[in-house]
């Protein structure tokens, strides 16, 4: 398994596929809990016309937490350091929540690295719900466990369509996600994302390419809050019917065709 040590000495796990230097190449950066396993449709999808690069970041999946503390800033260092390693000169970006958030800081920061941008699940201020809501899972995570905090999200990252749907199911995902992640490092995550920036502060300098996806269904994310992080972008707004906070996993077609159709839309000239 490939991993990538930064200069503090954390390992980060990472998979590429469809490897062709003459290809455009995509990053996708997992939400909070997920993992690259969460990115395997996309990057089956997609990499025969692209080159894919999907990772874990710190305190994620079979990554590292690092002995720094975590911060966004150290996450956009990761991640341009991490397009160093593979020699990837520029990508374009496809985050989903706190994916998505380094995604937007990364473009911000190092705007030449950086084509095009998708943020996902992410509005242009985080509500008083999404902030409440990081601040229950941690105390379930600290009082009663992984699974308990697991159970606990089921209803704020899924929409209702897809619980209704999978209902027979949940048991098994709960422990898929309660396996694939440790609680010291999710502890720490969910930590560190208290202290993030607004994602406003950083899409006033976006000037790349942009597509906001939401989905209808999604109790932290509001359709006008997506619309504002858009328009703050000088990018488009794409609301995805009956799916919640995971739209990408909730809606893999539909959401695999509204990327490739942003793709195209915005590819450059040879």
């Amino acid at each position: 398994m490939p991993y990538f040590k930064t200069k503090d000495g954390c390992r980060l796990f990472y998979e590429t596929f469809g490897v062709e230097p003459l290809k455009p190449a995509v990053v996708f950066l997992n939400g909070t809990t997920q993992t690259t396993v969460h990115w395997r449709p996309q990057a089956l999808y997609f990499k025969k016309e692209y080159q894919i690069l999907l990772y874990d970041a710190r305190a994620q999946g079979k990554s590292e937490v690092g002995q720094l503390p975590l911060t966004l800033d150290i996450h956009v260092a990761d991640l341009f350091n991490l397009l160093v390693h593979i020699g990837l000169e520029k990508a374009l970006l496809v985050g989903l929540s706190h994916g998505a958030l380094v995604a937007l800081a990364m473009a911000a920061k190092n705007p030449s690295r950086v084509d095009r941008l998708v943020l996902c699940s992410m509005a242009a201020e985080p509500s008083a719900r999404s902030r409440t809501a990081l601040q229950l899972w941690g105390k379930i995570l600290r009082g009663e466990g992984l699974e308990a905090m697991t159970r606990a999200a089921l209803p704020t990252i899924f929409g209702e369509a897809y619980l209704a749907k999978n209902r027979r199911i949940l048991d098994k995902m709960v422990t898929a996600f309660a396996t694939r992640n440790r609680a010291d490092a999710l502890l720490a995550h969910l930590d560190a994302m208290m202290r993030y920036p607004s994602p406003s502060l950083h899409s006033a300098t976006i000037r790349q390419p942009t597509l906001v996806i939401s989905g209808d269904q999604d109790p932290l994310v509001s359709s006008d809050g997506a619309a504002r992080l858009a328009a703050l972008c000088r990018g488009t707004h794409r609301l995805l019917p009956q799916t919640g906070h995971t739209v990408s996993f909730e809606a893999p077609d539909l959401f695999n065709q509204t990327l490739a159709a942003f793709f195209k839309s915005h590819m450059q000239p040879d």
